[in-house]
């Protein structure tokens, strides 16, 4: 084999173990960025009664926490790359429709521009090759159903959903960040809520399962949000989690393979997607009118396990009825 051919090689093998870790970390970054679904908490809609929301989100990062919980410059435990980034811009629209008193639909469908940048370190350093690439499309549309169980002293409600992959490409043409795991996921969640009458205010809160298909490990999550009206102003915060039914795997320390004849090809044998994630969500919202409101909402990610440091900004219209 002349040189040329040897340098091909290690270029073909060094280029698949980067963009398979580029597709894993932005994958987490698409996990991370699916919307929080329990938007009117424990209420159901009254029957014919809906409330609609199309809102904007933005994401820009640099930081990431790894396996051990620890906050890091993006794949600073690994060699290969530099001056790496993510963005993430996105529509989402979400409704809620009363079939009946009890019984609430439920939809949220996003429209993502997700864009990655960075330095790839080639032959240890002798080459470097700055790479931006960026990927848009729907992302997966959510449909689930809310069922009221009781309405006093406490509210409680059974939620079911089920996430349906609409844009992901297996293998993007430019090595792109994916926009889902390709993957249809189901959820079942308890929502308890309660009403701190006199006050002009409500404490609400969610537990629930989430079965993965594919190689993906299942998921608990939790959410509790409390707020408070003053005029035509509502302020809330909302603290939400995910815990994996696994410990996240340390990415960095799994070995590769070399799945192609004559050494190329080597990809990090891995199991992407599995990751702890905490958030803290202050908002405000401002009816203008009474059916009409707009909402400004940061959601802070400040803990978790192989998944992005940062904070998601977030501005949105809503109509109720």
């Amino acid at each position: 084999m002349n040189k040329k051919s040897v340098l091909l090689n290690k270029l073909h093998s060094t280029n698949s173990k980067q963009n398979g870790a580029m597709h894993r970390i932005a994958l987490l970054i698409c996990l991370l960025s699916f919307p929080r679904l329990a938007r009117a908490g424990a209420w159901t809609q009254k029957q014919h009664g809906y409330y609609l929301k199309i809102s904007t989100h933005y994401l820009f990062t640099t930081k990431e926490f790894n396996h051990e919980g620890t906050r890091l410059d993006i794949f600073q435990e690994r060699l290969i790359y530099k001056n790496t980034s993510f963005r993430d811009i996105n529509v989402t629209l979400y409704g809620e429709y009363g079939l009946s008193d009890r019984m609430t639909l439920i939809g949220s469908l996003p429209v993502k521009a997700l864009t990655s940048r960075r330095t790839e370190l080639i032959f240890g350093g002798q080459v470097q090759r700055d790479v931006v690439t960026t990927t848009v499309g729907p992302a997966d549309l959510y449909l689930a159903s809310k069922f009221g169980l009781w309405k006093r002293p406490l509210v409680v409600s059974l939620q079911a959903g089920i996430k349906v992959p609409l844009g992901y490409n297996a293998k993007p043409t430019n090595d792109g960040p994916p926009l889902g795991t390709g993957h249809v996921d189901m959820d079942l969640q308890w929502l308890f809520g309660v009403s701190l009458y006199p006050l002009p205010g409500y404490v609400t809160g969610a537990l629930g399962y989430r079965y993965r298909s594919g190689r993906l490990h299942d998921e608990w999550f939790f959410s509790i949000e409390a707020g408070l009206s003053a005029g035509r102003f509502m302020f809330k915060v909302n603290l939400d989690g995910l815990k994996n039914t696994v410990t996240p795997p340390d990415i960095v320390g799994q070995p590769v393979t070399t799945p192609l004849p004559g050494g190329g090809g080597a990809l990090p044998n891995i199991i992407i997607g599995d990751q702890d994630i905490f958030k803290i969500s202050p908002s405000v919202i401002y009816h203008f009118r009474p059916r009409w409101a707009i909402q400004a909402e940061a959601l802070h990610i400040f803990a978790g396990k192989d998944t992005i440091s940062g904070t998601i900004y977030s501005l949105g219209v809503m109509v109720l009825r």
